[in-house]
């Protein structure tokens, strides 16, 4: 066979991939319209590998695997999609590019097997347990060294796709990557709510995989309630144990109950987070409460708060004006209503990136999940990529949205300000 029809081959198996996407998944026509696939070969792209644009093929290996395993070829090109909507490809600079390639891969196969609806390997089971379902999560557990070596063992041995084109990006690429992609999210987002009650897609807690893979980018109750994950507390847990044996326990041998409760059971709880508020003359005391109302109403809705929780609220314009370290519901409902707004001059990020560096540097911030900023976006923003997932959050969508660093979220506070207020009112 000539390289030509190879090349010729090579595109109608990719053409099949995509038509079997399309059928399968409505919703995601757009994504798959999005990446042109060519002919063109680089040996260090494994059978595939994209840059969020184009497709590169390696003919040989593509004819090989398909002939060897159709679906494992299907299931690979899904693979890449995915990589393209949850921004992994403009989100590579500044990690390690190991660690980073392992986080991201196992991030797509988490989403592709909620989609499909699959019996979670061992692999997948951990990342389920532990609540770690976006990149930046996975990377930040193996950096930590918290991310067991068979998992990563496993895991490495299901690797699909090459990933060397995204560390070659510049700012510009980056940048306008994230907002095409950003784009392509909402319509594949707003398509698929639209067409999830039809006969022959998803249903059922599957209906999750767009917030999984980050849909509604600018949507700030999805990614905060990202940081809620599963933990045991002490706790009763009343619903674990049958009544009717406990009675009778208790009734026949006296003082004897057959079975006791659970003394743990499984909540979502969240953990350390930073909020920071933009001080500058923009942002209204009444604002800024509501803001933190709005918030409250998200973290509280299941069981998010952990008895002993540790939330670091800093107000900062052109330097720190204010630090509060909230522990507790009261303390956060007291702030609230006793909040005081310090600064109102021009407004530097920087100050607070710096201040939060520092308290991970001496082991105040052990586990550090987000870093949300509050902001009308007009402010000098930091270069240096953080360690943790970071967001700039709006009352609206706005020409500052697009100062906000490429590997930061400029996420809206959905609910119009007439609305707010409605989180914690009755509990004053």
């Amino acid at each position: 066979m000539t390289e030509k029809e190879k090349s010729t081959l090579c595109m109608r198996i990719m053409q099949n991939c995509k038509s079997h996407t399309e059928s399968r998944f409505p919703w995601l026509d757009m994504v798959c319209a999005s990446v042109r696939y060519r002919g063109r070969e680089d040996r260090r792209t494994q059978p595939a590998g994209t840059d969020g644009e184009e497709l590169y093929l390696i003919p040989d290996r593509i004819l090989k695997l398909f002939g060897q395993n159709p679906e494992k070829m299907r299931r690979g090109y899904l693979h890449i999609l995915f990589h393209c909507l949850s921004l992994h490809p403009f989100s590579a600079a500044g990690h390690e590019r190991e660690d980073w390639d392992l986080a991201a891969d196992l991030s797509c196969e988490y989403m592709i097997c909620r989609l499909l609806g699959e019996e979670p390997d061992p692999c997948m089971k951990y990342l389920d347990d532990h609540g770690l379902v976006t990149a930046e999560q996975i990377y930040q557990e193996i950096r930590r060294g918290d991310f067991p070596s068979d998992v990563q063992a496993a895991a490495r041995m299901a690797e699909f796709d090459s990933h060397f084109l995204w560390y070659d990006k510049t700012t510009d690429e980056i940048r306008d990557g994230r907002r095409r992609w950003t784009e392509i999210l909402e319509y594949t987002s707003q398509k698929k709510q639209g067409k999830s009650k039809n006969p022959g897609t998803v249903s059922g807690d599957q209906e999750e995989i767009m917030t999984v893979s980050g849909a509604g980018e600018y949507d700030y109750r999805s990614f905060l309630k990202r940081f809620a994950f599963p933990r045991e507390e002490v706790q009763l847990d009343e619903d674990s144990f049958d009544y009717i044996m406990y009675c009778h326990g208790l009734e026949y041998y006296g003082n004897l109950p057959l079975l006791e409760p659970l003394e743990y059971k499984e909540v979502s709880r969240l953990e350390e987070l930073v909020i920071a508020i933009d001080t500058s003359g923009s942002c209204s005391r009444s604002t800024v409460q509501h803001f933190l109302e709005h918030t409250y109403s998200i973290v509280s809705e299941q069981e998010n708060f952990f008895s002993r929780m540790n939330v670091w609220l800093i107000q900062c314009d052109c330097c720190i004006q204010s630090v509060q370290q909230i522990t507790s519901r009261e303390e956060w409902m007291e702030y609230c209503r006793q909040i005081r707004i310090e600064g109102r001059a021009g407004t530097d990020f920087r100050p607070v990136f710096r201040y939060v560096q520092e308290l991970r540097e001496k082991k105040i911030l052990k586990n550090l999940k987000a870093l949300i900023y509050f902001t009308d976006g007009d402010g000098v923003y930091p270069q240096e990529q953080t360690g943790y997932e970071t967001a700039f959050v709006f009352l609206k969508k706005c020409e500052g949205m697009k100062k906000v660093p490429f590997w930061a979220r400029a996420l809206i506070a959905e609910k119009p300000v007439a609305d707010w207020g409605e989180g914690m009112k009755n509990e004053y």
